[in-house]
């Protein structure tokens, strides 16, 4: 069998669409009742934004953050602004359990805090790995000849295309032979800091050089060729592998050693209760995987599969199986079903089960992401010190015109646990589609992306 799986080469916005039974809606009162007992800071933001300290967006801006632009991480200013909020101590441990590219990581690194992540996406946690480690004077003039010896190599190395018919259809077969031989060269480096470095510019060549682009919850052809389609396929790839070695050179040349580097452990955050031994963490800062059917095996299809971090279609659901509960494109067992919330066991799940959906998984895939989310918050209360801190970035959603308040949802989770809410602090607002415009009218102050701030009693 061919080890892949066809691709949704469309995708679907946080904010779905569906019809709608207008009659089974909780209206405006049900949510202003379900956030009454929390501190909500909106900002008086009117209007949707996607310019904000949850986006990406800024990290472009940052040495080591921008080594390769992951879309679901946040910038490195709210990392900071919430160490300072949380006055984490200078021996303090810093925990991200959803690390994705190591955006915590990498602020708790240059402040010389010791730092844990946990990622179950191994090319995720690849890319956290080599933006926050130490390289020495030797390695970074190794890097230079390495860089300067595949810019004169042929690159005549025999290779085979993959048994994955979807890789030639991404990239074209002429793109995907010389990325292959590329590949080989930077495999038969010896020494291995360098070679993730060279490995993690090749890595973040593939978009740029592909027929296809990162859209919704999967790849969609380019409307567009590529910006430097008129070099040959060879001289596309190594003009972005040197644009991001580049960017890596003057980020090392301009930051010191660090005191420790972080640990990642590439496992669920719903198992990182086996890592962390105590009451030991001072300060949790993440934004876990949003409740939108989103599958980031799919997102990063051309990395997994191209950089060998999954080379088989059980290697795939090995990733997906450790997963949050965020996505419909798998089957889990039954897991983590003592948990109950009146407001969405009685309410929102009913209600979006009676209207008509994409898929009828979109009730069971948001029962389960909550469900795997209060065992997460379970393991962060179990791990923090009595003071701790945690702040989620998280974003609501909407199906069939219900719209989730998963921040709303989380902070009432961690109150029962037994954390203190300090604050829902809403970052921006978030854009609904044309069909559910009118549907959420009056409610689309719920339709937000916010940072919950939750907080472990001293005295517990």
């Amino acid at each position: 069998m061919v080890p892949y799986e066809p691709i949704d080469w469309g995708g679907k916005n946080v904010v779905q669409d569906q019809m709608v039974n207008l009659s089974l809606i909780p209206n405006e009162e049900f949510y202003q009742e379900f956030e009454r007992g929390f501190n909500v800071v909106n900002g008086d933001l009117t209007s949707a934004t996607y310019r904000a300290l949850v986006n990406f967006t800024e990290s472009v801006n940052y040495p080591r953050h921008r080594w390769f632009y992951y879309r679901e991480g946040f910038s490195p200013e709210l990392v900071n602004a919430l160490i300072k909020e949380f006055d984490v101590p200078e021996d303090g441990l810093i925990c991200d359990p959803f690390c994705g590219a190591g955006t915590t990581l990498s602020v708790a690194h240059e402040r010389n805090l010791r730092s844990i992540g946990f990622e179950v996406n191994p090319f995720s946690a690849f890319v956290g790995q080599v933006k926050t480690r130490d390289y020495s004077e030797k390695e970074l003039m190794l890097l230079e000849q390495v860089i300067t010896e595949l810019v004169t190599n042929e690159f005549d190395y025999e290779v085979a295309l993959p048994e994955n018919d979807y890789l030639t259809k991404i990239f074209g077969q002429e793109m995907l032979f010389e990325l292959l031989r590329i590949k080989e060269f930077i495999i038969q480096i010896d020494d291995a800091k360098v070679r993730d470095l060279i490995f993690l510019s090749w890595l973040n060549s593939l978009e740029p050089v592909a027929k296809y682009r990162k859209a919704g919850n999967g790849l969609k052809i380019k409307k567009k060729a590529n910006k430097n389609s008129a070099l040959s396929p060879r001289d596309q790839i190594l003009h972005q592998m040197n644009s991001t070695l580049e960017m890596i050179k003057v980020d090392l040349a301009s930051t010191s050693s660090f005191r420790t580097e972080p640990i990642i452990y590439e496992e669920s955050a719903m198992d990182m209760h086996q890592f962390l031994q105590g009451e030991q963490l001072d300060a949790v800062i993440f934004s876990p995987p949003y409740a939108n059917c989103f599958d980031y095996t799919k997102i990063y299809y051309m990395e997994l599969w191209m950089g060998d971090f999954i080379k088989t279609r059980s290697d795939q659901k090995d990733v997906r199986m450790k997963s949050v509960r965020s996505h419909v494109h798998a089957t889990w067992p039954t897991r983590y079903e003592n948990y109950y919330l009146s407001e969405l066991h009685d309410v929102l799940l009913p209600a979006v089960r009676s209207q008509k959906l994409w898929t009828n998984r979109i009730p069971d895939m948001l029962k389960g992401y909550f469900e795997d989310m209060n065992v997460v918050l379970n393991n962060i209360y179990k791990a923090l010190r009595p003071g701790g801190s945690c702040a989620i970035v998280v974003s609501n959603s909407s199906y069939g015109g219900i719209i989730i308040p998963t921040d709303v949802i989380l902070a009432a989770s961690a109150k029962n646990i037994g954390f203190t809410v300090k604050e829902i602090e809403v970052e921006r607002l978030i854009i609904t589609s044309s069909q559910q415009y009118k549907v959420t009218e009056g409610l689309r102050r719920f339709l937000r992306e916010s940072t919950v701030k939750i907080q472990k009693p001293y005295e517990t």
